[in-house]
């Protein structure tokens, strides 16, 4: 018993012992846990449940010069979702399906990428560029899985985003495919810890306030407000403006370095972008509380966002308005005209081909058609039609085509299953036009015959514009310029996209504009066309500061100019009339825009300066002087401009040569190597006779056929099948060099064509100097290779063959004996060739490394236009030649002639108000570009002769300004380009004291009639203020600040 009390007390010992152990190791736990440890706990329990939230500051505004608003910011009620609030891809799906039926109860849409129709049978609703923009959004792995979901069907990308995205099989094919568009909007922000994707803007009050009230069911969305771009005249601004959207991997990357990050809404285009870091505000932050729903309980502190400055313009907004308005008004008769068919000389056009243009520029999309009623509606009965054949066609052909595709085709077709009246109502329909009552009563009891009337009706009541189709003449630009500062003060390029379409609903339009209408391009300052006749100012200005004609001169028209060689250039009224415009002198000449009279100006300009381009160079002087060699200075990306010299000529072809190196594909690279190897084959050798060189390289010259025919055999033997690898390694080398120095590259071979004086043409010289620069970039790669090979040659064919053609040549000149020096040369190589073997490789080697740098030459140049001249030079005096100019820079060129001293540096920003720092406003300055030295009287002249443009008895533009109660000068051009013509206007008023320059470009208008003068008329009306009764009331507004 004893014994059995001393082992219990002893285990009892060691049992408390343990439990002493281990209570003093909870403590010890407890201890760092609530001590030690505490202080790092709380903080990740802290941010478990703080989040750091950017407030994003108001973008800055935009106003015209009188303070009016052009684009602002509106509060919109928009969903995001929060990717960290923790829940099963089930769950999500789910709750975005309580979303749908939320948003198909109110009304409210979300943001919808996807390519694909909204119901089964799935087809691509898009274009291949829509589709391979999409393919980007989606979950892929690595760039070969991409390129194989480019290749399935639309019901196979569908299965397989339900797969990436756990789409239960039970939820509606319909449901599915509006779950994959919310979760592919959500994808790209899977990584984004603190950026919340943004589902749906712009939702009723009523979802917002229900989702806010329902928070349990719908874990992470969160309804806020959020800022929405409004602009106020969406179209009639908008190639002036842009728009604003998240910014794209491309911006990113120039962005990130000044506090952007890749989510942030930034301006595209236009002053949005072009002012971005003037618009955009310091954003604030936030650090809230959220729960485990993902909902803010507190906010702990935060900073204030602050907006973004205000911008003010100078366009007048009225002004701006009424341009756009006429050219489409104008445009739309000349369309009339065409479709009429009653006007000689023009190409007509119908009805169904306005409709197949219409068609090709979104006028009728399948994509909309899918919510249309089909038993009710047109377009249902379309699109049902269409599903009907899409679905009987080969899966093959399915997958190269698109049901718009198909509906193209069925319009398109001459035995179109759609009549044209049919096609009409469908874009009814969908509001591209917009019928009567009784228009659609007829329509829909008989369908049959075509619809140009009802086409015509359209285009003249305005609810057809020439902006929905690619017709010409669909496009025109029109600027006008304050004469004395330089401010722009209206400039529509048309057509022009919608602001609001961009940045509302920027993918389905957006994907809208790939088409012939270029409707992104601001043809105000982006499009440079030869400006004809409203040139000749400059050349008029030339001539008599040159003094190689007086105010007074006569210049005999005979209509056919002979002076300048074959083919002889006519005056534009030699084909009419068989004759020219007789004796006139200067003002005459611009009266009647007489070619005849300034082509001779020009000749004479040569006669002056004998050099090789003494006339161009005199006349490009002055065209330099009025402002045209450099962009206006405007505060927008314009397209430079383009006088017609020969550096030029040279410029933009070896321009586009050593563009076209840099950036050649592999596809591109592949093609070059075999057509250069296949050139190289033909002719290996080259050689360049020159009288003065040495008696030996006289000696090589003359045995060269015999050579080189020997050789060929000899050196392809070693060379043919390593040549495509050294053309390639040559290739290569040229790409590499030029990412690194094509500007240098560029200039000195400009400057090389230039300074070469010999008598050889132009495209010679640039050829020389561009094969100089070759041998640079390939040189040293093409000697490593062809030193590698040349080990391989027969040392003694070659001396075989050069011992054959000397002695020949010793033989034919011993007879004649004539050239002493020579026989000599001859005598000693022939004597002495047995052991002039490494010479002779040499040589060889030489022909090969050299006749490679030539090939190459030959081939980049055989298709560049590179030539000059008398008559490029007699036909750029007329705005021919190369001579390309936009709206814009022909603006400010008239400008100079209307004030008569000043060119100006133009610009479209009158001022900054700075509400980031100094809460003032802060005007632009007005910056003169240049100073012209030239005389009053001459200067007269011309102002005098553009006068007589609008109020001569012979004058281009009389019959329009008959009348007219302001004065104006004025100036019409006509530039031809391939199989069209493009017209011009240009002119100021008043003509005895210059406020406002007007410069309308028609395009593609192939003499339809006087629509641009006719613009340009509406402006100075609307300007003037100029009512029927003719009165006159200039603009008296005062500027706001």
């Amino acid at each position: 018993m004893k014994k059995f009390l001393e082992l219990v007390n002893n285990r009892l010992v060691i049992m408390m012992s343990g439990i002493l152990v281990l209570f003093l190791a909870i403590l010890l736990r407890f201890y760092k846990l609530q001590i030690i440890d505490h202080k790092s706990y709380i903080n990740k329990v802290q941010a478990g449940v703080q989040r750091t939230v950017e407030m994003d500051a108001t973008r800055g505004l935009i106003y015209d010069r009188y303070g009016r608003i052009l684009a602002s910011n509106e509060p919109i009620h928009v969903l995001k979702i929060d990717l960290q609030v923790r829940q099963s891809q089930d769950e999500l799906n789910n709750v975005i399906l309580e979303l749908l039926r939320l948003f198909e109860k109110n009304g409210d849409k979300f943001i919808d990428t996807v390519p694909i129709s909204k119901e089964p049978p799935f087809n691509y609703t898009g274009g291949s560029w829509t589709i391979n923009r999409f393919m980007y959004s989606i979950p892929y792995n690595g760039e070969t899985q991409r390129r194989q979901l480019l290749e399935k069907s639309a019901e196979e990308i569908i299965d397989y985003l339900k797969i990436q995205y756990n789409i239960s099989d039970d939820i509606s094919d319909e449901d599915a495919r509006n779950i994959i568009a919310i979760r592919t909007t959500m994808y790209p922000y899977s990584y984004r810890r603190y950026n919340l994707p943004v589902i749906a803007t712009n939702i009723s009050e009523f979802s917002a306030t229900y989702i806010k009230e329902n928070y349990e069911q719908y874990p992470g969305v969160i309804a806020e407000f959020d800022s929405k771009r409004i602009y106020e005249y969406g179209e009639i601004m908008g190639n002036i403006l842009g728009y604003t959207r998240t910014m794209t991997d491309s911006l990113y990357k120039e962005l990130k370095d000044k506090g952007y990050n890749e989510f942030d809404v930034v301006g595209h285009e236009g002053i949005e972008k072009s002012m971005e870091e003037v618009l955009r505000g310091i954003d604030g932050t936030s650090l809230i509380e959220v729960d485990t729903l993902g909902r803010k309980v507190n906010t702990i502190s935060e900073s204030t966002a602050v907006k973004g400055n205000d911008i003010f313009l100078t366009i007048d907004i009225d002004l701006q308005q009424q341009v756009f308005n006429s050219i489409e008004k104008r445009l739309s008769e000349a369309l009339v005209v065409r479709l009429e068919g009653t006007k000689k000389g023009t190409k007509n056009i119908t009805a169904r081909e306005m409709l197949i243009s219409m068609v090709e520029c979104s006028q009728l999309l399948v994509s909309k058609m899918q919510d249309a009623d089909r038993d009710t509606t047109m377009t249902g009965r379309i699109y049902e039609a269409l599903l009907k054949e899409y679905n009987g066609l080969n899966s093959l052909v399915q997958d190269e085509l698109t049901l718009q595709d198909l509906l193209l085709q069925w319009i398109s077709a001459q035995a179109s299953p759609l009549k044209d009246k049919q096609i009409i109502l469908a874009m009814h329909e969908q509001g591209s036009l917009f019928l009567t009552e009784k228009e659609i009563e007829e329509i829909t009891k008989n369908p049959n015959g075509d619809g140009k009337n009802i086409l015509i009706s359209q285009l003249e009541n305005g609810h057809l514009k020439p902006s929905q189709m690619s017709i010409d003449p669909f496009s025109a630009a029109a600027t006008v310029v304050d004469v004395n500062t330089g401010e722009v003060l209206a400039m529509v390029g048309y057509p022009s996209v919608d602001s609001n379409e961009l940045t509302n609903d920027f993918n389905n339009y957006y994907n809208s504009l790939f088409d012939d209408r270029s409707m992104l391009w601001n043809r105000s300052i982006m499009t440079v066309k030869a400006p004809g006749s409203i040139f000749k100012m400059v050349t008029a200005m030339a001539g008599l500061e040159e003094e190689v004609i007086t105010p007074h001169d006569h210049i005999n028209c005979t209509g056919l100019y002979t002076k300048s060689g074959d083919p002889a250039p006519a005056c534009w009224i030699y084909p009419i009339t068989g004759g020219g415009h007789g004796n006139i002198d200067l003002q005459k000449a611009l009266e009647v825009s007489c070619n005849y009279y300034f082509f001779e100006v020009a000749h004479r300009l040569g006669l002056k300066y004998k050099e090789t381009y003494g006339g161009i160079d005199s006349l490009t002087q002055y065209a330099e002087m009025f402002g045209l060699a450099q962009p206006t200075g405007i505060e927008l990306p314009e397209k430079s401009p383009n006088i017609s010299t020969p550096e030029t000529v040279v410029s933009q072809s070896i321009n586009n040569v050593l563009q076209g190196l840099k950036n050649m594909s592999e596809e591109s690279l592949n093609k070059r190597v075999e057509d250069v190897s296949t050139m190289f084959k033909k002719d290996i050798f080259t050689h360049t006779y020159n009288p003065n060189a040495d008696v030996e390289t006289q000696a090589l010259y003359l045995i060269r056929h015999e050579t080189d025919r020997n050789l060929e055999p000899i050196v392809m033997s070693i060379v043919g099948a390593e040549l495509k690898d050294i053309v390639k390694t040559a290739f290569y080398s040229i790409q590499g060099y030029l990412q690194l120095n094509i500007d240098h590259m560029l200039t000195t071979i400009i400057e090389d064509t230039m300074n070469n004086l010999n008598s050889s043409t132009l495209k010679s010289k640039a050829r020389m100097a561009l094969k100089d620069q070759l041998f640079i970039m390939i040189g040293e790669v093409t000697t490593a290779a062809i030193n590698e090979l040349a080990d391989n040659l027969d040392r003694n064919s070659i001396i075989e063959v050069y011992q054959n053609a000397y002695s020949k040549l010793y033989n034919e000149e011993l007879s004649k004996n004539k050239n002493k020096d020579l026989i000599k040369f001859l005598h000693s190589e022939l004597t002495n060739i047995a052991l002039l073997g490494d010479k002779y490789i040499e040589i060889v080697k030489d022909h090969m490394i050299y006749g490679l740098v030539d090939t190459l030459g030959d081939y980049l140049l055989q298709n560049a236009n590179i030539q000059w001249d008398e008559g490029v030079t007699i036909r750029t005096a007329i705005g021919q030649g190369y001579n390309a100019f936009s709206p814009i820079q022909m603006a400010r060129y008239v400008a100079a002639v209307a004030n008569g001293e000043t060119v100006y540096d133009l610009k479209i920003i009158s001022g900054v108000f700075d509400n980031k720092d100094t809460q003032k406003y802060l005007p632009t300055e007005n910056k003169i570009s240049g100073t012209m030295d030239i005389k009053d009287e001459h200067i007269e002249e011309i102002q005098k002769g553009m006068l007589r443009v609008t109020k001569g008895t012979a004058g281009t533009s009389r019959n329009l300004f008959t009348g007219f109660p302001i004065d104006i000068a004025g100036k019409t051009g006509t530039a031809e380009e391939a199989n069209h013509t493009h017209s011009w206007f240009a002119g100021f008023a008043p003509a005895d004291n210059p406020q406002i320059v007007v410069v309308t470009s028609v395009y593609n208008e192939d003499n339809l009639g006087s629509f641009g003068s006719q613009i340009a008329k509406d402006v100075f009306e609307s300007y003037f203020k100029v009512d029927k009764n003719a009165t006159i009331d200039t603009l008296g507004e005062e500027f706001l600040f």
